[in-house]
């Protein structure tokens, strides 16, 4: 996007139309009269012309011009316009006529030599064209039924301009042939308009400024010098011949330098200064701002996706780190802009709006990542708590099992065991007992046999 505008109009002769005038009355009575008042009425419609014929004292002593037009800034520049007198000694002492503009200069500082010049007040700008207009003056006050002053006073304020006079004064400067005039002031673009259709891909503002150099001598020749900001490069055009201008040659985009001659008559040139971001430069803050629109649409799809279906953890986390490079690299950038807020304001606004897209998605799609992966957490959870459920079980039923079967085997050993001796004391029991059978000695059969009959005996007896 180029911004376009232009520099105030310093000494420029152009032509209006009486109706331009602010003062009705005064409109009502050239339009019908202005042959009754030719200087009047070339006051009002040519008012720098008007002041260049009448007031050339000094205009005609000025033998070299310079100017100066330095940016500090894409919208403020610094401009000094330097005149060398010739023939100081002949100048009449008093106000002498310097240049005519249309607005009020900034910081206007006019110096002859090393010495601060009087700027001539309002009032004495009036007495000076009451002089002038003199008896005309005097028939247009009478139409007007007021004082010549107040007469003068009211083409003052409705003429086109405010006309410039400086004092000299002989005695400061006594002896001297050649005296250097300066005049700086501080100008800034007016009239600003944005032209979108050019350049629409880049939000840089680019400034395109129309700039008008009149000069004012006929005879000298001029040098104006264009100087870029810093960071910026200039480029100039101009709609004069061939025969009055000079390009000199120069290396550096930031400096173009010219020079008029105009050969015996008052040029009029009109200039259009292009400030402009390098080309390295321009390359990357669109290259930035391009890459930044492809996370921010790359990070709208991701989340829809999210929303929509599931996209794998892996993905988003190559997202984020992604978009840490860019919001980096557009921090980074962004510095390089603050300090410039004519050019790189749209762009580095853009910055920060992208800045602030990034982090919401960033922050978007690390809560739903979150959310996830608690999520899978607890269905883990649950899983390892009902495979922990199963194992203990299982586990219980086989140690249940085990116990019970080793318990059981543990029984069947011993019944078996005892079952066992039993048969083994029932063997040697009937073993016992057969030995006692068979092998009795004929004493102890005698003895059971006494006892027995004794048994009978004592069985009688009782019986008895």
């Amino acid at each position: 996007m180029i911004e376009t505008g232009n520099l105030s109009e310093f000494n420029e002769i152009r032509k209006r139309d009486i109706s331009s005038c602010n003062d009705t009355e005064i409109v009502a009575i050239l339009s019908e009269k202005k042959n009754s008042f030719p200087n009047i009425y070339f006051l009002l419609t040519e008012t720098t012309k008007f002041y260049t014929e009448n007031f050339s004292d000094l205009q005609k002593y000025i033998k070299r011009e310079k100017r100066l037009v330095v940016f500090e800034t894409p919208s403020r520049v610094s401009v000094t316009h330097e005149y060398t007198i010739e023939g100081a000694g002949d100048i009449s002492q008093g106000f002498h006529f310097l240049f005519n503009t249309r607005e009020r200069l900034s910081w206007l500082k006019i110096f002859l030599e090393d010495k601060r010049v009087s700027i001539a007040s309002r009032a004495k700008v009036v007495s000076l064209l009451t002089k002038k207009l003199g008896a005309e003056l005097d028939d247009f006050a009478a139409t007007l039924h007021i004082l010549p002053e107040d007469a003068a006073i009211r083409l003052y304020e409705a003429s086109d301009g405010k006309p410039c006079f400086v004092e000299f004064n002989h005695k400061e400067y006594k002896g001297q042939q050649s005296l250097l005039l300066s005049i700086t002031f501080f100008d800034s673009i007016r009239n600003k308009v944005p032209q979108c259709n050019k350049r629409w891909w880049s939000p840089l503002q680019e400034k395109q400024i129309k700039y008008n150099y009149s000069t004012i001598s006929g005879d000298a020749n001029a040098w104006v010098y264009f100087k870029s900001p810093a960071n910026f490069i200039i480029s100039i055009s101009h709609n004069a011949k061939e025969a009055e201008v000079e390009v000199s040659p120069s290396n550096d985009d930031e400096i173009q330098s010219l020079v008029l001659t105009p050969k015996g008559e008052k040029l009029s040139i009109d200039f259009t200064i292009s400030i402009d971001v390098p080309k390295a430069l321009k390359k990357w803050y669109n290259g930035m701002l391009y890459l930044a629109y492809l996370g921010v649409l790359c990070g709208l799809i991701l989340v829809g996706n999210v929303l929509l279906g599931s996209v794998q953890d892996k993905i988003i986390e190559t997202f984020n780190n992604c978009s840490y490079a860019i919001i980096a690299a557009l921090i980074a950038t962004r510095g390089w802009l603050m300090s410039e807020e004519q050019v790189m304001k749209k762009i580095s606004n853009l910055y920060t709006f992208i800045i602030c897209i990034l982090i919401v998605i960033i922050m978007a799609l690390s809560f739903v990542q979150y959310q996830r992966s608690d999520n899978v957490i607890d269905q883990q959870n649950t899983t390892f708590e009902n495979r922990n459920n199963d194992y203990l079980i299982s586990s219980d039923s086989v140690v249940y099992d085990i116990h019970k079967n080793v318990k059981s085997a543990t029984n069947d050993t011993l019944n078996n065991t005892r079952k066992i001796k039993s048969k083994a004391n029932d063997s040697l029991q009937m073993k016992k007992n057969n030995e006692c059978k068979y092998q009795k000695p004929a004493k102890k059969k005698a003895e059971d046999d006494m006892i027995n009959s004794n048994k009978d005996t004592l069985h009688i007896s009782e019986n008895k």
